[in-house]
């Protein structure tokens, strides 16, 4: 009977330790200080082919400005008024799609958001500050 205790309490040890390194992996979790490196919600907007449905943000800043490129000292292309939904851009990387945001010079990242025509692309600072992922 001991020995049947002290196996559910090692199994119930090790699955807590699994779940919580899941929970600490989920792809729209900002890190400790707020950041997104992934660019995946569980709600995707419309693209017409041969694009691919976009993830959908939306913006809790009171303003946001979407920039040329990432970096706070870039050029700023277009703002944004809280509560505006951002379809964010995914680009194919051979037959995955990337999720991955791109990262300015201090390492900070940044989300593509996508514009009526492809040309039209800007990047927002991806910290939950500005931004939270749509979740219905």
């Amino acid at each position: 009977m001991k020995a049947r205790i002290v196996t559910v309490l090692t199994l119930l040890a090790m699955t807590s330790t699994s779940l919580s390194g899941i929970a600490q992996t989920t792809p729209n979790a900002p890190d400790a200080q707020g950041d997104y490196y992934r660019n995946d919600t569980p709600v995707q907007g419309t693209a017409p082919r041969p694009l691919m449905a976009g993830s959908l943000w939306q913006v809790v800043a009171a303003e946001l400005n979407c920039r040329q490129e990432p970096g706070s000292d870039q050029t700023v292309v277009r703002q944004y008024r809280q509560g505006a939904v951002l379809q964010v851009e995914v680009y194919r990387g051979g037959s995955d799609e990337v999720l991955l945001n791109a990262k300015d010079t201090t390492g900070k990242p940044w989300m593509p958001v996508r514009g009526k025509r492809s040309a039209d692309r800007c990047y927002v600072r991806a910290n939950q500050r500005y931004i939270q992922p749509v979740t219905e």
